[in-house]
This record gives structure tokens, C-alpha cells and sequence, in this order.
């Protein structure tokens, strides 16, 4: 188990993330055997600057005991699942129950069907009765009470679509639908699912998985086994679902809803390029907006190298990416330490490829990386501990390693992004030299792709602690000694004594000529809490006393700042350290 803490130092005005990881043994016993763990980064503010953080659940999972009743909705069985997912994201998607399987009421379409008129027969014949199950209407407002996004799934897919829903009278033993029927019939099916959405959940959405694998391995169509390919006799199916849910996402005031194509083994170069043949058109079209990959992935597939080509592939035929159902399993129901740790480093590789081609940094265009399943038990690849976390919620070494490759890249951009503004010349030649070594120590890590056996959180953890040290030895060479009285002054912070405090310390510094000086403090997030000091002082050596009895006991930051004009010109020294209040 581990202790996370964030600190934030100030280099030349700019606040720099610094990740301090400490490891201890657990003190206490979960009260309740699945309880979730809260004492560990949560995975929606390790990534708030790169994507949102999903789950692939169905409402049974995630519900809490005092949800407002949804009339046809199951009973929740995992009273801690709610808790675990609330926790750690802030997005969602479906199991099954937006699947047409479940959306389109085949027994009732049929029964308005057989009792209609045969004037009225070949409206209701194109006019399929859609309505949502008690479920997924639990799981919309579950959703929306936790402020969540939300991906649909799916609406057109080659299984779990009944065979009745391409035949007359929505009756299996019936002919089939024309393709001229089919699309009408679709049109109808679409529209009732966008409709539904809007009038119970307006803004919800942020995209629909419009298509589900249409693709085979091979990169060929799937044929045979595709109802919609058999009905329409070719692929165009693909083109006018998309040009439908675009028509009534307009029709409906929901245009923030992404269309995306979403199919699983995304990393096999022949299916890369079937979903780029069948995309391509649809994009120039303007109807898709994005790719989704599954990545149902082992402890060894997908390697970086295979994953990276084929985002590379989607890359100029869409606007966003997600991530839509990830799991990697290990062959084990009970994998030992050896395995996890396989499992840990494979995760920690998927994840670097997902963080430095994120969508909100600006890297890329990964927007969203969903969890398949709860944990271990709860999930879609059963026996197989595929999960961040194990039957009881805990957080397996996999969990740690997303964490900390999320902490540490983007501790190394941030404090890359900060150095370009120092200058080197303020600084000795020897201090600048190790930040030079630090800096291509870095941009290895980052540049570099990692596997199953090599560690991404351990390698971007020891670039990103020698990067701190490199900049924390920075020593500046310039010539502001002066003295006052008998005694040499140069610009300097001290450490407080006491350090840890509670709740007063002390703060020494010294500054070497008269001017502007601020003594200010900082919490972790690099808000201002306290101001000690704001004024002009004439060169000296000070001590203040700073009292924390208005603060919350916790890592906060002092710095000592000060401004003089020369010739005009404005010139600024500026030194910060960690101070400790532990009430």
C-alpha cells in the first residue's frame, strides 16, 4: 500500500508538481472486507488533465441502497461497487442493457403488429417498439445524481440484435425486410433510442459506440454472422447508421454526443487497416467522430509498439479516441506475486501510451479510458484477475502502477514545461550541468516505450526524482553578496525550526539589498493561504514567526520573494521549501 503526496515548488514564477511517494505498512483492518480504499490517489485526479476515467457496469453493480426505485430494475449486489467507481471516475458505460437486445421490445412490436389492421401493418412494420429497461434507466440517473459522463453502447451490432428485428412482423420465422425496409426500420430504432436519451437525460451523453465490430480479425466484414450485412447485402449499413444518429443527435439538441466506430484486437495490424477502410468514407462524410479501441489485453498483448501503430493508423480518420472496455487478464484466477507484477508493468505500458497521447494535455487524442467490469469477481473476463482491484475491492499492484505513471509523466512535463524558463546563465556551471543530465534522463523516460518486464512507473518515477533533485541543486551565480555592518548577506531561505510544527515555527531569510519583499504560503494545489510578509525591507537577515492555527494539519509551501529596480528595470530572487504543520 501506498501514501501519496503532491507538493508543488516554484521555479522562476511556476508552480512545478512534485510527487512525494512514501511506503508504509497498513495500521488497521477494513471494518467491512470489500470496503474501497480512500486513502489512495483517486484515478479521475491523476488523469483530470489528460481524459475521463470509465467503468463498463451494469446498474446492479453500481447502485447504492437508498438510489430512488426504478420501477424494473434488479436488485443491487455489490453494495460497495457505487462507492469504488464513484470514487475513482467519472464516466460510464452500459454492460448490455443499451444493446438492441434489450432496447427493442420485439414481443410487444410484434403483438401491435399481429393486431393492426393490414392498413396500419406497414407502418408498425417499420415502427419498432423502443423503450429502456428498469436497469439502464437506474444507471442514466445514478449517472447524472453523480455528475458523471456518460458512453452509450451500442446500436448497431452483429450480436445481441434479435434475429425478429430484421424480419416482417418482427417474426423470426418470417421473410426478411427489404433493405429498403431495414433502413426505414433502423431510421425509427435510432430516433426512438436518441429520443428517449433527450427527454429523460438531456446532456448526458458524451458519445455512442454507433457501431460495434463490424470487422473480423482478418480486416474483412463480418458477413455471414451480421444480420445487417445479410439485410442490407453489403456494408452499407455502416455509412446510414452513422448518417442517421448524426441526423437526430441535430434533431434532438444533443450534439455534444461523439459517434464512434468501437471494436476489440484494435492492436492487429489487418483489422487497424479493415477499420480504417470502412471508417475513412464515414469521417469524410462528417458523420464519425471517433474510434474506439476495447483493448481486452493480456499480460502480453498488446506490446506498446503494436498499440501505438494502430492509434497511429485511426489517427487522421477521427477527431478523439477512447479507451472502451480495458482489462488485461493474467491466466489465473489467483495469480501469484510474480504474475501481478507482469500484470502491474503491463498495465503501467498501456497506460504511458494512453497519458502521452491524452486528450485534455493537448498530447493526442485519447479522451477516455473505461474499466471493463467492477474488480476481479464483477467483471467480463471471469477467473482471469483482470482488474485494478481484487474481489474485495483492494488495490492490486496494477492499481499503483496507473498511478504512479499518470504522477510521474505528468510531474516530468510539468517541471520540463517549467525549466524552459529558466536561463542558464543565472546558474553555476556544475548545477546546470546535472539538470542537463537529469533533463535527457527524462526525456527518455518519456520517449520511451515500455513492456511487461520493464516498469514505466518505476522508470518515470527515478527520472522524475533525479529531475527534482536537479532543479533543487540549482545554485545561482550572481554577485548580490553585500554587507551589512561586519556581516556578508546573500539572497537565501532557511529551513523552519521547528519543522514538523504545531502551530507556530520559524522562517529565516536574508536578502542582499533594499527592495520589495513577500513572505507568502501555499498549500499543495499552489492557492495562497497565508501572507506572512509584503513590504519593502532594507538588506538584512531576518527571522519571522509564522502561526499555523488557521490551517489544516498537511504539507504547505513558504516563499520568500523580492523585487528591486535597477535602471528600470525590474529584478527578481525567489526561493522556496516545504514546511510540515502536524496538529
Amino acid at each position: 500500500m501506498k501514501n501519496y503526496q503532491k507538493s508543488h515548488t516554484k521555479y522562476n514564477g511556476k508552480f512545478i508538481i512534485i510527487l512525494t511517494i512514501t511506503l508504509f505498512t497498513p495500521m488497521f483492518l477494513h471494518a467491512q472486507a470489500d470496503t474501497v480504499q480512500t486513502n489512495v490517489p483517486a484515478l479521475k485526479d491523476v488523469y483530470a488533465n489528460d481524459f475521463t476515467i470509465g467503468c463498463l457496469l451494469s446498474y446492479r453493480n453500481i447502485g447504492f441502497a437508498d438510489d430512488p426505485p426504478v420501477a424494473g430494475q434488479s436488485r443491487v449486489i455489490t453494495p460497495n461497487g457505487g462507492h469504488l467507481i464513484k470514487f475513482h471516475m467519472n464516466s460510464m458505460s452500459p454492460g448490455n442493457n443499451m444493446k438492441p437486445q434489450y432496447t427493442v421490445d420485439i414481443n410487444s412490436s410484434a403483438a401491435e403488429y399481429n393486431a393492426a389492421s393490414p392498413a396500419e401493418r406497414d407502418s408498425i412494420n417499420t415502427h419498432p417498439i423502443v423503450k429502456f429497461n428498469g436497469d439502464m434507466k437506474a444507471q442514466l440517473n445514478w449517472a447524472q445524481r453523480q455528475g458523471f459522463t456518460f458512453r452509450g453502447h451500442t446500436l448497431i451490432w452483429h450480436n445481441q440484435t434479435p434475429a425478429a428485428f430484421f424480419r416482417k412482423g418482427y417474426n423470426s420465422s418470417a421473410t426478411r425486410l427489404t433493405k429498403e425496409q431495414m433502413i426505414e426500420r433502423m431510421d425509427n430504432y435510432i430516433k426512438e433510442v436518441i429520443r428517449l436519451i433527450h427527454e429523460g437525460w438531456p446532456g448526458l451523453l458524451s458519445a455512442m459506440d454507433v457501431v460495434n465490430e463490424a470487422v473480423n480479425d482478418g480486416g474483412d466484414d463480418r458477413t455471414n454472422d451480421s444480420e445487417w450485412y445479410l439485410t442490407f447485402g453489403d456494408n452499407s449499413y455502416l455509412m446510414k447508421a452513422f448518417e442517421l444518429t448524426r441526423k437526430y443527435t441535430i434533431e434532438f439538441n444533443e450534439p455534444q454526443i461523439k459517434l464512434y466506430y468501437n471494436d476489440y484486437n484494435t492492436h492487429l495490424p489487418a483489422k487497424a487497416d479493415g477499420i480504417v477502410r470502412i471508417c475513412t468514407p464515414i469521417f469524410e462524410a462528417g458523420y464519425l467522430d471517433g474510434i474506439g479501441m476495447q483493448d481486452h489485453d493480456s499480460n502480453t498483448s498488446p506490446t506498446a509498439e503494436q498499440w501505438i501503430a494502430s492509434y497511429n493508423k485511426f489517427d487522421p480518420i477521427c477527431t478523439e479516441m477512447a479507451v472502451t472496455e480495458l482489462d488485461v487478464t493474467t491466466g489465473y484466477a489467483s495469480p501469484p506475486a510474480s504474475v501481478l507484477t507482469t500484470q502491474a508493468n503491463q498495465y503501467g505500458q498501456l497506460f504511458k501510451c494512453f497519458v502521452e497521447r491524452s486528450y485534455y494535455s493537448g498530447r493526442g487524442k485519447i479522451i477516455n479510458v473505461s474499466k471493463d467490469g467492477l474488480n476481479d469477481q464483477y467483471t467480463f473476463k471471469a477467473n482471469q484477475a483482470s482488474s485494478l482491484w481484487d474481489a474485495y475491492n483492494q488495490c492490486k499492484p496494477a492499481f499503483y502502477a496507473v498511478v504512479d505513471v499518470g504522477t510521474n509523466y505528468n510531474a516530468l512535463d510539468s517541471l520540463l514545461l517549467s525549466i524552459d524558463t529558466l536561463n542558464e546563465s543565472d546558474y553555476t556551471i556544475e548545477s546546470w550541468s546535472n539538470l542537463v543530465t537529469a533533463i535527457t534522463l527524462a526525456n527518455c523516460a518519456m520517449d520511451q516505450n515500455y513492456s511487461a518486464t520493464v516498469s514505466a512507473a518505476d522508470a518515470l518515477n527515478e527520472a522524475k526524482e533525479t529531475l527534482v533533485s536537479a532543479i533543487e541543486g540549482l545554485m545561482m551565480c550572481t554577485d548580490v553578496d553585500v554587507f551589512v555592518g561586519n556581516n556578508p548577506v546573500s539572497f537565501s531561505l532557511e529551513q523552519n525550526y521547528p519543522n514538523p510544527f504545531n502551530p507556530v515555527t520559524h522562517i529565516s531569510y536574508s536578502i542582499p539589498y533594499d527592495g520589495y519583499v513577500s513572505l507568502n504560503v501555499f498549500d499543495l494545489l499552489g492557492e495562497e493561504v497565508a501572507t506572512i510578509f509584503n513590504g519593502f525591507q532594507p538588506a538584512g537577515y531576518y527571522i519571522t514567526q509564522f502561526d499555523g492555527s488557521n490551517l489544516a494539519s498537511g504539507v504547505y509551501f513558504y516563499q520568500v520573494k523580492m523585487r528591486q529596480t535597477i535602471d528600470g528595470n525590474e529584478n527578481y530572487l525567489m526561493a522556496t521549501k516545504k514546511l510540515n504543520l502536524l496538529k
